[in-house]
């Protein structure tokens, strides 16, 4: 089974090292990634006067620095939103604050990783991350 992730975050090394970690689990994935939250949001919660269907990936993953869009403000609008309720969120962030963390996980947040500064850590926690979320959507 191929799993579809989204994941919404403007840096291009994050980006890169979350599809090695990803390529690392040794899933099967389709990766879609958002350089903002304002263009991950038109495209999983759309108005009603949308031509396209929203997007519902197995998984999204969501850095809380995202341009146009606060992380925040961004997972309380797809947990918001209908058809996304389901669906688990992983915030990927540099920050460490007891207060982001708990902010977080009263937003809807399903797991909250914080980046590690070395390369396998990375790798390793995202990789361990995903394949928890999945295997509980996929089972």
């Amino acid at each position: 089974m191929v799993s579809h992730i989204v994941l919404i975050d403007d840096s291009p090394s994050d980006v890169y090292l979350v599809k090695l970690a990803l390529e690392e689990s040794g899933l099967r994935f389709e990766m879609t990634n958002f350089q903002s939250g304002a263009e991950a949001l038109r495209a999983l919660c759309p108005s009603a006067d949308a031509v396209n269907d929203p997007l519902i990936p197995d998984l999204i993953l969501l850095d809380l620095n995202t341009p146009c869009s606060d992380g925040f403000e961004v997972l309380g609008t797809i947990r918001g939103y209908p058809g996304l309720s389901h669906v688990p969120i992983a915030i990927i962030t540099s920050s460490a604050s007891a207060a982001d963390q708990n902010r977080a996980a009263l937003g809807g947040a399903t797991t909250y990783i914080k980046k590690p500064t070395q390369l396998k850590a990375f790798i390793d926690n995202v990789s361990r991350a995903v394949k928890q979320l999945l295997a509980t959507t996929h089972s």
